[in-house]
């Protein structure tokens, strides 16, 4: 049986990128979670966290990206990695993410995989 690290992993389409940005969320009953994110694609991020969310729950984040353009989105928790010998946290894909800020992604991208 494969892990759902391995199946979100191999279900990937856009390319990530290690990187470390603070995320604010809130989810359901004015919950909050300030945490902060390993890696980063156009159409997820994946936040690095020993609480982890459930698969299903629905956050509105944000977070600044390095040129300091704050990105306010809407996700929900896809996977969860809860295997104690990776790295603890959860993957969250965006929802309802607007154009231009896709785009601002994609630029910080492809900025940091050149460098």
């Amino acid at each position: 049986m494969k892990s759902a690290k391995f199946k979100a992993f191999h279900k990937r389409e856009d390319i990530r990128i290690p990187i470390q940005l603070k995320v604010n969320m809130e989810y359901p009953n004015d919950h909050y979670l300030f945490e902060y994110s390993s890696n980063l694609s156009q159409s997820g991020i994946f936040i690095h966290t020993d609480e982890p969310l459930s698969p299903g729950t629905h956050v509105h984040m944000a977070f600044a990206l390095p040129d300091q353009h704050e990105i306010r989105t809407r996700g929900e928790v896809i996977w969860v990695n809860d295997d104690e010998e990776a790295e603890p946290g959860m993957g969250i894909k965006f929802m309802g993410l607007n154009i231009e800020d896709r785009e601002r992604i994609l630029t910080a991208i492809k900025k940091i995989a050149i460098l």
